[in-house]
């Protein structure tokens, strides 16, 4: 085309000769100037109709540029785990039990399959990325909490939901960190993490404790437990920490055949079994890839709902009454009582004897009867 042009541009030229490059030049602006006249000749034509279709294509296209996981929202949570090293088949075969969990409830799951740093502070240094990674995304479609769960669980009932256990709105400001007991403390496998800044924080606050605190992890034998531990019950962090009873969803095998909970709960945690922790493993994972399996049970047909809805009307009957007790500070006994209480709510809350046991105590300080509305 650009030949056939310039010999009718430039009468007499030889065909054969070459054409100049100014030559060319001129001829491509003044094309350039062709074009960019007819459109805005025809943009004064183009109906509200045509700029409406205009600008849809045109949002496809950014949308479609923008990363997949940036377009649609997410579930609420995202899990995460770790298995690296020499190879564990069962440990695999465990992971893979959360599979259906995960599509029935849209989880994404997340597993780091090598030492990200030395030793044993590989899983903080993960959850950290991976809370850094949700943040820089826009809020409507991140995650909104972590799940922690170690390699050596195996996911029992696919139809509980894991949001039936975070925070209801009411508490969405107070509650970062929700954790399990056991007589040894923390229990750290298996725990959740909000999508927060205060998390990142504390976070950074565990990475460097082996620095700063080196006295810690002394004598610890789970030492990023024991770190975890010690950083959550600082005055720093500890007020948005709250601890659940352990059964619901972080459940001990506590023997070759005994197990806390029960048919229909979320998973079972194979902690400290030693020599009957493989066949105890093998045999669960027997039983829940059977297709006759029993452990798959409907949300309603368990007792979780009903327990999990008792757990937040008692912290917040705790909470009404710590308010009504700090317009009595100065009654004797109160001050005593309801630091007692705060206490119990912050280390004790999944156990339901000593929260009222505590609530009562300071019921009694304030003088109220039972009975008697706490307003």
């Amino acid at each position: 085309m650009l030949a056939g042009t310039s010999g009718n541009v430039s009468q007499g030229c030889n065909p054969n000769d070459s054409v100049p490059a100014e030559q060319i030049r001129n001829i491509a602006v003044f094309a350039t100037l062709v074009i960019a006249l007819f459109l805005l000749l025809h943009s004064f034509s183009i109906g509200p109709t045509e700029i409406e279709h205009t600008t849809r294509e045109s949002l496809q296209a950014i949308n479609n540029f923008a990363p997949a996981s940036w377009r649609a929202p997410r579930a609420k949570v995202t899990k995460v785990t770790a298995l690296f090293g020499e190879e564990n088949e069962i440990y695999e075969a465990a992971i893979r039990t959360h599979d259906e969990h995960n599509r029935l409830h849209g989880y994404e799951m997340k597993v780091l399959r090598e030492k990200v740093v030395s030793s044993f502070w590989s899983k903080p240094a993960y959850l950290l990325a991976t809370l850094v990674d949700e943040l820089a995304k826009p809020a409507e479609v991140r995650t909104e909490w972590i799940m922690w769960t170690g390699p050596d669980i195996i996911l029992l009932n696919p139809q509980i939901p894991l949001e039936v256990f975070l925070p209801p709105q009411d508490f969405d400001d107070q509650v970062h960190f929700i954790g399990t007991h056991d007589h040894h403390g923390l229990n750290t496998g298996v725990f959740f993490l909000r999508v927060h800044e205060w998390s990142v924080k504390m976070l950074i606050e565990v990475l460097a404790t082996p620095k700063s605190s080196p006295a810690v992890l002394e004598h610890a034998y789970e030492k990023d437990k024991a770190v975890l531990e010690e950083v959550l019950t600082h005055p720093d962090w500890k007020e948005y920490v709250l601890y659940q009873p352990r059964p619901w969803w972080n459940a001990y095998q506590l023997g070759a055949t005994e197990y806390e909970s029960g048919r229909g709960a979320l998973l079972v945690h194979f902690h400290g079994l030693e020599g009957d922790k493989w066949s105890s493993m093998s045999h669960y994972l027997e039983e829940v890839g059977s297709s006759n399996s029993t452990w798959s049970v409907p949300l309603a047909m368990t007792n979780y709902e009903g327990e999990v809805s008792d757990y937040w009307a008692r912290l917040r009957q705790a909470g009404r009454l710590l308010d009504q007790a700090e317009r009595n500070l100065r009654e004797e006994g109160v001050e005593e009582a309801a630091l007692h209480l705060v206490d119990i709510a912050q280390y004790e809350a999944d156990m339901e004897g000593e929260m009222h046991d505590a609530m009562d105590g300071l019921k009694a300080a304030m003088g109220i009867t039972e009975g008697e509305k706490v307003i």
